[in-house]
């Protein structure tokens, strides 16, 4: 009775110190069409996903009924890791797991006693571009099982996980857990390794089934980004070798990486909606950097050639004291003007009274200010300032106000290209980066070359 009751007190506290874990790092688990998951039975839980810890720990408190969950052993680093893993009924192997006898033991006698297994798609050894590859260790698990408890038929429910990326805008983990995949009546005398294969090749067929994928026309989509990214990427860096005169008119994408992203998309469908992000932001940039140099360079800028440009930068930056000059002395008499209506568009006065009062209140704040200088610094100082009052003035009304808001404006653009050039280009360069180290696991696991 001790032990029975040491043991449910394990499963209930365990799990939810993951799920307050959980809750605290912001991640939420949702789980999604759980069918028959309280069931009593041997049951199967064939996850699409790649293996992980993190993975692990998700499957192991979202389902209604204890489960155990097959784990190589490298995920799990650390005494804590491998503390909280024996805790959860996770099983660590070590190496793979078609070659771990111990270990593959231990999870049929899970289902021979009846009990629930989670095993990964990405468990096994075997190719995965050969048919059935993800679904094999799920189906060799299944086999030895049902051969050890003749009669017993064991629940196969593949699983789909939907695990977001560090910056995804929502952290919500899905799970999707399928109904249980429908398995023909064996005849007598047949034997069960023959099953083996079909079960493989259906549980493949299932996990193409992804909830979370993205749809074909987005994976063509996808691929046609995919490509000029890693085209542009080529350009540039042929052209920065010297005496290279080859182009990227006749560039494809290898075999091996549509492979990749078809099979990523019902395998690891986050991974490949992040790759889709970063697409995104990379258009998204290139965009904003084409629309700038065209309201910059185009037919009806006007800035026109690189020495006109070159004297409005001068205009600006010389004028600007000038400016802010006017802008100082004027100032009081376009707050008066402000107060008494003079700028109101809707006016009952006529446009002559109006002209008449803003040159009334002109003339008044001239003769003040030239009077005030006079009295402090003397008449010589008076005759030198009057004329700059209306130099300046009419210098900030008729040419800089409009200097800054037709072409100011298109000077300061001008300058944010070369830096959104760079950002486009570094993005570029870690999306192939992450892009090339995907690819070349892939291409080890794979045993082909690109």
């Amino acid at each position: 009775m001790e032990n029975s009751a040491g043991s449910g007190f394990r499963h209930r506290f365990w799990p939810a110190l993951v799920r307050a874990w959980l809750a605290l790092t912001g991640r939420k688990v949702r789980v999604l069409h759980a069918v028959d998951t309280m069931a009593e039975g041997a049951a199967l839980y064939a996850v699409s996903h790649a293996a992980g810890f993190l993975q692990a720990l998700v499957l192991a408190v979202a389902m209604e009924r204890p489960v155990h969950c097959l784990l190589p052993e490298n995920c799990a680093r650390g005494p804590l890791a491998r503390f909280l893993a024996r805790q959860l009924d996770i099983i660590l192997c070590e190496g793979e797991l078609a070659d771990s006898e111990a270990t593959l033991r231990e999870a049929v006698d899970v289902l021979a006693g009846g009990g629930a297994l989670n095993v990964f798609a990405d468990q096994n050894s075997t190719a995965p571009t050969e048919p059935g590859a993800s679904g094999a260790l799920a189906a060799l698990l299944v086999e030895r099982a049902e051969a050890q408890h003749v009669g017993r038929r064991i629940a196969i429910h593949p699983v789909h996980l939907f695990l977001p990326g560090k910056n995804a805008p929502s952290r919500e983990i899905l799970i999707y857990i399928d109904s249980a995949m429908a398995r023909p009546e064996m005849h007598p005398g047949t034997l069960a390794e023959a099953e083996m294969p079909r079960i493989a090749t259906a549980l493949e067929s299932r996990f193409q089934e992804n909830a979370f994928q993205l749809r074909p026309a987005d994976v063509e989509y996808f691929l046609t980004d995919l490509e000029e990214v890693l085209r542009t990427g080529l350009q540039e860096d042929w052209a920065s070798r010297p005496d290279w005169k080859q182009d990227t008119d006749g560039f494809v994408l290898s075999r091996l990486v549509a492979d990749w992203v078809r099979q990523t998309n019902y395998l690891h469908p986050a991974r490949l909606v992040a790759l889709r992000s970063s697409l995104d932001d990379y258009r998204h940039l290139q965009r904003q950097c084409a629309l700038r140099q065209l309201e910059v360079e185009g037919a009806e800028s006007p800035l026109g050639s690189g020495w006109r440009k070159l004297v409005l930068w001068l205009e600006t930056l010389l004028g600007l004291p000038i400016a802010l000059y006017g802008l100082v002395n004027h100032l009081a008499i376009g707050l008066v003007l402000l107060v008494t209506g003079s700028f109101r568009h809707n006016s009952s006065r006529s446009r002559t009274v109006e002209w008449i009062i803003r040159g009334v209140v002109t003339l008044a704040f001239y003769t003040l200010q030239i009077y005030l200088v006079a009295h402090h610094w003397g008449r010589a100082a008076a005759g030198y300032y009057a004329p700059t009052l209306l130099i300046s003035g009419g210098y900030l009304l008729l040419r800089y106000v409009g200097l800054v808001q037709a072409q100011a404006r298109l000077l300061f653009i001008s300058l944010t290209i070369p830096g959104l050039r760079n950002k486009i280009s570094r993005l570029r360069r870690t999306l192939l980066e992450d892009l090339d180290q995907t690819l070349n696991a892939y291409e080890e696991r794979a045993g082909v070359l690109r």
